[in-house]
């Protein structure tokens, strides 16, 4: 068994990395965007502050992607329970397995709406405006679920 404080480590990372992650998306769903929807017609110049934003966010995005499937591996490697990836062998992988077919789902949606419809960010009409803002809430409940799954799985660990 490994040193407790290495794994102590390597959950505070994991943890941090879910924190930017999820925090940064949660942010963005329910303060910043709202923000961002009352004052576009006030202020020139938004959508550029929306596009230099949303490039910081992927980018810390993509660094804590990364950090989670490390971090997630050497955390999968101490539980008893583990059986392996997308395994269903018992409810703690179960869980495990449901969390990250949602990770996957949420990584497809971020990545459809930054580089397909985000691409065109600036020349939004209303519909379009309403199908970016409809996925980054449903990436933000996913994220809700996934926090969930996260906390119930490592109850059950």
């Amino acid at each position: 068994m490994p040193s407790p404080i290495i794994f102590g480590v390597v959950r505070s990372l994991h943890n941090v990395f879910t924190a930017m992650w999820v925090g940064g998306l949660l942010t963005t769903a329910l303060i910043f965007m709202p923000i961002f929807k009352e004052a576009k017609e006030k202020f020139k110049g938004l959508g550029e502050v929306l596009i230099a934003y949303q490039k910081r966010l992927g980018i810390a995005a993509l660094i804590s992607i990364i950090g989670l499937w490390i971090t997630g591996l050497l955390l999968g490697k101490q539980s008893q329970a583990y059986s392996g990836f997308m395994s269903f062998a018992n409810t703690y992988n179960a869980l495990i397995s449901i969390k990250h077919l949602l990770i996957f789902v949420m990584i497809i949606v971020a990545i459809y709406r930054r580089f397909v419809l985000g691409k065109n960010i600036k020349s939004f009409d209303a519909k379009q405006q309403k199908l970016y803002g409809m996925l980054l809430m449903a990436n933000a409940i996913l994220s809700v679920l996934v926090l969930f799954l996260s906390g119930i799985s490592t109850a059950l660990g």
